[in-house]
């Protein structure tokens, strides 16, 4: 399967009852060396983070700025890290930081993996890797509201 492919198949996979349209779509996307992000407001709580390219040392740094902004703007957020096709150590501490960051705000979040971030998890970072959900519906499900 290419990759144009698996991104289309992966915005065909939304689940029901979920609208792929942002509420707020004033969050200009940030290209940076190697990768690209870019956040829509899901629903009035909730924050998308879709990441493209490749995460490493070369923009790691960026990819914190840019998650860590976000977090000032929603009190859930999923990081979808589904299009990242390479996931270097350098990712790991971004993580680290936005898992303190969050619960300091509290603000629940999630991370969807792709194949890169799973493998890098598994060996790595088992406090990161409880937040990591396969799929859009195990990531929307883990920040579902508590009433």
């Amino acid at each position: 399967m290419t990759v144009p492919q698996r991104i289309a198949a992966q915005v065909d996979s939304v689940p029901s009852g979920w609208s792929a349209r942002p509420i707020r779509s004033d969050i200009p996307a940030e290209r940076v060396v190697g990768a690209e992000f870019s956040a829509q407001k899901i629903e009035p709580d909730l924050v998308w983070i879709d990441v493209r390219g490749e995460i490493d040392i070369r923009n790691a740094h960026a990819l914190h700025a840019f998650t860590h902004r976000q977090l000032e703007e929603s009190i859930r957020m999923v990081v979808d890290l589904g299009a990242v096709e390479f996931f270097g150590a350098a990712g790991l501490s971004v993580f680290d930081d936005l898992d303190e960051r969050a619960r300091a705000l509290n603000v629940r979040w999630a991370l969807l993996s792709g194949r890169p971030v799973e493998r890098l998890l598994r060996v790595a970072d088992a406090t990161i890797a409880s937040k990591a959900c396969r799929t859009r519906e195990a990531a929307l499900a883990a920040l579902a509201r508590v009433k």
